[in-house]
């Protein structure tokens, strides 16, 4: 009884997303890198854009809930200065 894997498809080591990647010449490179970087800065720009509005959501949200628990507590204990509350 033979131990040996049963022959099967080889994998190529070469990827075939871009065969003349080494090819490319200097200038192409650059464009390359420029391309990327300005797109991951406008990327960059939309996930602090998005962070933000979640901030400001999350600041609304406790400043409500403030608003809730300062009304449930008795007129002197509101109009009191925090140094005094503790």
């Amino acid at each position: 009884m033979s131990l040996r894997k049963p022959a099967g498809k080889r994998r190529s080591t070469d990827s075939g997303v871009e065969p003349d990647r080494g090819a490319l010449s200097q200038e192409k490179k650059d464009q390359r890198i420029a391309l990327f970087l300005s797109d991951f800065d406008q990327q960059a720009k939309e996930n602090i854009q998005e962070m933000k509005k979640e901030l400001d959501s999350l600041l609304q949200t406790a400043e409500k809930a403030l608003t809730v628990e300062l009304l449930k507590m008795p007129v002197a204990i509101r109009k009191m200065k925090r140094k005094d509350l503790l």
